[in-house]
């Protein structure tokens, strides 16, 4: 595992397509989505990203936004909303675990919490409230995909 750089931009994209459940690359240049990828490196975006030999199999990374450019996590200015995606084949073994702890770390000191909007019937849900992530009242809305999404937020202690 290592920090993501601005040279590392394809595979977040990679990795959204696997956060995002999109079946191809293509599918991600909807605004939308484009938005969490788009200029990699930007000042504010942190990431992490795991590999198996060369092979990119995951990445956690957030995103500040501001202004009319907000994610579908958005709380506020000064709160990065957090992207994770893992390769179907590696779920379950902990690589998101490990990703999201070693974000969480480096995002301490540096944001006052960190957000994300999540599907409701994504298995993720459990590994967001084990590490510190909860509901954000209100925040339930019908997504793209025509289900359920809501925002968590953590609070990371200075």
């Amino acid at each position: 595992m290592r920090p993501l750089t601005a040279g590392d931009e394809p595979i977040v994209w990679e990795m959204l397509r696997y956060a995002a459940h999109e079946s191809s690359l293509e599918a991600l240049q909807h605004p939308l989505l484009a938005r969490y990828t788009t200029g990699w490196g930007r000042p504010g975006d942190v990431g992490y990203g795991a590999w198996r030999a060369a092979t990119p199999i995951g990445a956690a990374w957030l995103r500040l936004w501001s202004g009319g450019d907000k994610g579908f996590g958005y709380i506020r200015d000064d709160i990065p909303e957090l992207s994770i995606g893992v390769a179907p084949d590696y779920r379950g073994q902990g690589v998101g675990t490990r990703l999201l702890t070693q974000l969480l770390a480096a995002a301490k000191g540096a944001f006052p919490a960190v957000s994300l909007s999540v599907r409701g019937d994504n298995p993720a849900v459990r590994l967001y409230s084990r590490v510190g992530f909860v509901p954000v009242s209100g925040s339930e809305i019908l997504n793209r995909t025509g289900s359920e999404s809501f925002n968590m937020i953590c609070a990371l202690e200075v």
